[in-house]
């Protein structure tokens, strides 16, 4: 067990060396470059912010407990209608850039940052008619009595949902223009090397309550004062389930990265304003740990109306379950992006679509693990500033 610990926590001190080190070389290469630079006007710092709108695809195995399937035999609305996961996340993005003039290699720190959240409540109704009978048997006065016995009741059932997602990557990265005489003076094309991090959060709560069905049961009297009698009185008895879960699901990753930027001049003059075509792809190999803590309870209570105060029985006792998991993973990463920008010499405006997937980053699973990708696909703005 301890050489587990203790390999583990080389791991992550590794992790965040390789981190730690690679963001520190980048830095101090850059601002050496620039304090070398000469003075010829070009911005040497870009400082760049932007927002995205992110379609998210993060499943997780939606919560069950046993007594769902008779919850169901009513028209209501599945639980796991109700704990679907957010769609959407809203970020934010930042990047400081520093290009050393006459040279060309820059070198870029980068954040993003998101988070969204989905609540859902339902609530389900409806009324149980049926006739039961009722006896009444007195053979001493000669009554013997079968009459329809209605009874009515509300089932139930209900869901409550909530579902918070956050998500962090950092991107410390050294590119050098290649050029690859593809566009001449009228683009770019950069090739860059660094490391990634990437950090994801998961929280979850449902609570599922259910009064799914009625059944009838007979108190019998076998004597009416001194007389002796038959009388089948009937009633209506149920069961009332409640089932709750909380989880608490992570990633956190660090590892190299590789990606390629390029953009290419539609119209105008770089030397004052001109539009251009922007295009890129990455790729990175992410090596951390995949977190989940789940608890989950169910509780179920017999009720007759025949009860007669004190403690309401239990169907079964309480079900309790508790499961915490951690493992080490591997987790490969692919994205890309297309837009376009405004540029002029010392500012850039830009707008385009961007997909980054995780694979296989979160345990999505409940009692037993079950790996779900993370994938980020939408629309950003960004605008930069060149210093």
């Amino acid at each position: 067990m301890s050489e587990l610990a203790n390999s583990t926590s080389s791991t992550t001190a590794f992790k965040w060396h390789l981190l730690a080190g690679a963001s520190a070389v980048a830095l101090s290469a850059a601002f050496s470059s620039i304090a070398s630079a000469s003075d010829d006007g070009n911005p040497t710092v870009w400082i760049e912010l932007g927002v995205q709108l992110d379609r998210l695809t993060n499943g997780e195995d939606p919560y069950s407990p046993p007594f769902v399937p008779a919850m169901l035999e009513n028209p209501f609305t599945p639980p796991d209608q109700v704990q679907k996961t957010p769609r959407y996340a809203f970020g934010q993005e930042g990047r400081l850039t520093l290009r050393p003039e006459d040279s060309t290699w820059n070198f870029s720190a980068a954040l993003r940052f998101g988070r969204s959240n989905r609540s859902a409540k339902v609530h389900d109704e409806n009324t149980f008619h049926t006739y039961a009978e009722l006896i009444r048997s007195v053979p001493a006065l000669g009554k013997y009595l079968v009459d329809p016995y209605p009874i009515t009741h509300q089932v139930a059932g209900g869901t409550v949902s909530q579902k918070h997602e956050s998500y962090l990557i950092l991107d410390f990265t050294a590119g050098k223009d290649v050029g690859l005489g593809l566009f001449g003076s009228h683009g770019s094309s950069e090739l860059n090397l660094g490391v990634r991090f990437a950090q994801f959060t998961s929280r979850s709560k449902t609570r599922i309550d259910a009064l799914p069905n009625i059944g009838i049961s007979y108190k019998y009297i076998t004597a009416l004062g001194s007389l002796p009698a038959y009388i089948k009185l009937p009633s209506s008895n149920w069961n009332i389930y409640l089932g709750k879960m909380d989880a608490k699901r992570s990633f956190s990753g660090v590892g190299p990265s590789l990606s390629w930027d390029g953009n290419a001049a539609l119209f105008g003059n770089s030397e004052t304003s001109e539009v251009t075509f922007d295009w890129g792809l990455s790729g990175a190999l992410l090596f951390g740990r995949q977190k989940a803590a789940i608890h989950h309870t169910t509780i179920a209570h017999h009720i007759s109306r025949f009860n007669s105060g004190g403690t309401i029985p239990t169907l079964y006792p309480a079900k309790i379950h508790n499961t915490a998991r951690s493992r080490s993973v591997m987790v490969p990463n692919v994205g890309g992006f297309a837009g376009m920008s405004l540029r002029f010499p010392n500012a850039k405006v830009s707008l385009g679509y961007r997909i980054d997937a995780f694979f296989g980053a979160m345990d999505g699973g409940i009692d037993t693990r079950k790996t779900y990708d993370r994938d980020f696909y939408g629309p950003f703005a960004t605008i930069s500033v060149g210093l």
